[in-house]
C-alpha cells in the first residue's frame, strides 16, 4: 500500500515534466523574422546580389498588398494618393519588370565630368574619386537618370544601389533633377525607400522619352528598377 500510494504521488510530477519537455520544444511565436524585401538596406552586404534581388522581388508583391491601408487615403499630412493612384504605379512597374528594363543614355567619355558632378552632395569627394578611377579602369559605365516628386515637396529620399559600385541617395523634389547612377552589368538597380516626408514616397523616374510612376514606398521598402542602354 505504501509503494503504491508512494506511485500515484509521483504521476503528476511526471506528466509535469512532459509538458514542461513539450513546451520547451515548441517553435518562439515571438521570434522576429525579417518580412521578405522589406529590411533596411543594412541586409544587402553579406547575403550577396542573389540575397537582395530575391528580397527586392519579394517586395513587390509586399508593396503591392501594402499600398492601399498605407497610402490610400489622407494619411497625416504629406502626399494624398488614391487607390486608383497607387494601383496603376504598382501595374506599371510590373510592366516595368516584364520588359527589358527603362531605356536609359549612358554617360559619354566627354560627359564624365559633369556626370560625377550631378551627384547629390552626399556622394563624397573619395567615393567620386573611386568612381572616376573604376571609370578610368573600364570597370564602370555611368547613366543618366531624372527623379521628381509627383506630389508635396516633403524631403522624400531615394537610394540607388547595385553591385557595380557605391549606393547614391537623392532627396527628391518637384523640379526634375538629372543625375548619373553606376549602371550595372546585370542591369538591375535596387532602389530603397530612405525617408518619407509624409503619406508616402511618391516619384516618378524619366530617361529620355521613357518615364514611369513609381509605386509609392514607405521608409524600408526596396524595389528593382531595370535599366538598359537605350538611346
Amino acid at each position: 500500500m505504501t509503494d503504491r500510494r508512494e506511485r500515484q504521488r509521483q504521476k503528476p510530477r511526471i506528466r509535469g515534466n512532459l509538458q514542461q519537455k513539450a513546451q520547451s520544444e515548441q517553435p518562439d511565436s515571438n521570434s522576429e523574422t525579417p518580412p521578405g524585401g522589406q529590411g533596411k538596406t543594412g541586409g544587402t552586404g553579406s547575403g550577396g546580389r542573389g540575397g537582395w534581388l530575391a528580397a527586392a522581388a519579394v517586395a513587390v508583391a509586399a508593396v503591392a498588398i501594402g499600398a492601399f491601408t498605407v497610402f490610400g487615403g489622407a494619411g497625416g499630412g504629406g502626399d494624398t494618393i488614391t487607390e486608383a493612384e497607387s494601383q496603376s504605379r504598382i501595374e506599371s512597374h510590373q510592366a516595368l519588370l516584364a520588359s527589358p528594363g527603362l531605356p536609359v543614355r549612358l554617360v559619354g567619355a566627354d560627359e564624365v565630368d559633369d556626370a560625377i558632378a550631378s551627384m547629390p552632395d552626399n556622394v563624397s569627394q573619395e567615393a567620386r574619386e573611386e568612381i572616376r578611377e573604376q571609370i578610368n579602369q573600364g570597370g564602370l559605365q555611368l547613366a543618366w537618370v531624372t527623379l521628381w516628386d509627383t506630389h508635396a515637396e516633403d524631403g522624400d529620399i531615394l537610394r540607388f544601389e547595385s553591385t557595380s559600385s557605391i549606393p547614391i541617395e537623392v532627396m527628391a523634389l518637384n523640379a526634375r533633377t538629372t543625375f548619373a547612377i553606376p549602371y550595372p552589368a546585370d542591369g538591375q538597380v535596387l532602389v530603397t525607400g530612405v525617408k518619407d516626408g509624409g503619406g508616402g514616397i511618391t516619384i516618378a523616374l524619366e530617361s529620355g522619352a521613357a518615364s514611369i510612376a513609381w509605386p509609392t514606398m514607405a521608409p524600408g521598402d526596396q524595389l528593382l528598377l531595370p535599366i538598359t542602354p537605350g538611346f
